[in-house]
């Protein structure tokens, strides 16, 4: 992420101990309850600032790099739920934070019910950006569908060009700055530039099992789905029925990036829901 990120000068910014590396976060120190916010795969904290600053008046929002992502260290380890939970949850401990409420997306929504499910007593609520939902027998995740060797060249192809040429040249990126959004755009660019190849490893150990897991998350949860037909719509809702506490909304007209493509909507069910929990 480029160093000219423009945050509130009153936020913190800096580095802790986690799970054995260094995770890079950035903090607004509001005077409400922690809400940490786990980004997805090809994402970093500085993807969401957007949402902190939603936040920031009425939550200590955190937002953190996931391992081999933005500013965190790249280890030569695993990158499965198991070790990112380890590290949600060694950040949770460094920066003293209780009952935090935990947002994740897509692969940060798998590490946040991987932590959840692992330390129930955690959490104080647990959000959900379609979560990627990993079931015996299907093979149409948006991760899993592309190999090791494929990530690693994406991951090259997007450093050997600058942030501008990203920004001029990928399709994604025309559309979040012709949507009102230029300053999203360029931070998901930089974000994709600063990627290391080591998150291809996250492909190995695959995404968690909602119906393993969901059981075991005690806290109240709020999914919020993309738009899809209703048949898909039942599917999900069977799934997260498993919940113990749990609600799913489909956002019409949203794709994956719930809060880039449907923001007042989405943070609409987002507020309504931690009026039950705060």
């Amino acid at each position: 992420m480029s160093e000219q990120t423009p945050i509130p000068q009153h936020w913190e910014r800096g580095f802790v101990e986690a799970n054995g590396i260094e995770l890079h976060y950035c903090r607004t120190d509001g005077s409400g309850p922690p809400f940490v916010i786990s980004h997805g795969f090809t994402d970093d904290g500085y993807c969401r600032l957007d949402l902190a600053r939603e936040l920031g008046d009425d939550f200590d929002v955190v937002l953190y790099d996931a391992r081999g992502h933005g500013r965190s260290d790249a280890p030569d380890a695993e990158y499965g739920a198991s070790e990112r939970a380890a590290d949600l949850l060694g950040l949770l401990d460094a920066l003293a934070l209780e009952d935090p409420i935990l947002f994740g997306h897509s692969m940060g929504a798998d590490t946040v019910t991987e932590a959840a499910a692992r330390r129930p007593d955690r959490p104080r609520a647990v959000v959900l950006e379609d979560p990627v939902w990993r079931l015996e027998g299907v093979n149409d995740d948006l991760i899993e569908d592309r190999s090791n060797h494929d990530i690693e060249d994406q991951i090259a192809e997007w450093q050997d060009h600058s942030v501008e040429e990203l920004l001029d040249t990928d399709t994604m990126f025309r559309d979040l700055a012709e949507s009102g959004q230029p300053d999203l755009a360029r931070r998901v660019a930089a974000a994709r530039h600063r990627l290391r190849p080591e998150i291809s490893r996250v492909l190995e150990s695959g995404l968690v099992d909602p119906t393993e897991k969901y059981g075991d998350i005690e806290a109240p949860t709020l999914i919020l789905k993309a738009d899809a037909d209703e048949a898909e719509r039942e599917r999900e809702r069977e799934i997260a029925a498993v919940l113990p506490n749990g609600r799913l909304v489909h956002v019409d007209d949203a794709g994956h990036c719930v809060f880039w493509d449907e923001r007042a909507r989405a943070t609409e069910e987002l507020r309504a829901f931690l009026t039950t929990v705060w």
